[in-house]
């Protein structure tokens, strides 16, 4: 029986035997980076990491694809982040620009019964508009209640021309009304 020799090998030399080479592993980290990018990045960024230092010290396939990998999860957590900060920063410009809601812990005060709110009789009106601006023959149509933010006018004469004055209550204190005088025409 004749052996065969491989072509490029002479009958002189003897044919060296070829060992079948086995396929290199990939490295599993350098796998888990690229899936856990797409999963949970952080994660992915230290599976990259490993992946690329076990394929060097293992002489595993696979760098490459942990670099691959540690990048990706890299921009997927910057972006993250990024989008985190605006939607947080939007969060905060709307719910600053919505209507504030009375807490609810708090009772509103309760409006005085008309029992209760002193009034300002118009011929007092009358008399108090005169006295602070040298106003004549003031006259005051209707009481004034004695609730702040309550108003009422008055006519007379300033200098024999005819005037109007507003009336606006801004304090009460028990039965003591204090109230402001503005000429308005």
């Amino acid at each position: 029986m004749t052996q065969q020799l491989p072509p490029h090998a002479s009958p002189e030399q003897p044919a060296t035997a070829y060992a079948p080479t086995t396929p290199q592993r990939t490295n599993v980290m350098a796998i888990l980076s690229i899936v856990f990018a797409f999963v949970f990045s952080p994660l992915g960024i230290v599976f990259g990491i490993m992946g690329r230092r076990q394929a060097a010290e293992r002489h595993e396939n696979g760098r490459g694809l942990a670099t691959a990998g540690m990048w990706l999860s890299i921009a997927f957590t910057v972006i993250g982040l990024l989008t985190a900060v605006i939607v947080t920063i939007m969060a905060a410009s709307v719910a600053s620009q919505l209507p504030q809601q009375p807490d609810s812990s708090q009772q509103a005060p309760t409006a005085p019964s008309a029992a209760n709110t002193p009034v300002v009789a118009p011929d007092q009106l009358a008399t108090e508009v005169a006295a602070q601006t040298a106003a004549t023959n003031v006259t005051c149509a209707e009481q004034l209640p004695g609730q702040i933010g309550a108003t009422t006018t008055c006519s007379g004469t300033v200098g024999g021309a005819p005037a109007q004055f507003g009336i606006t209550v801004n304090t009460v204190n028990g039965t003591q009304v204090g109230f402001q005088i503005a000429r308005i025409g």
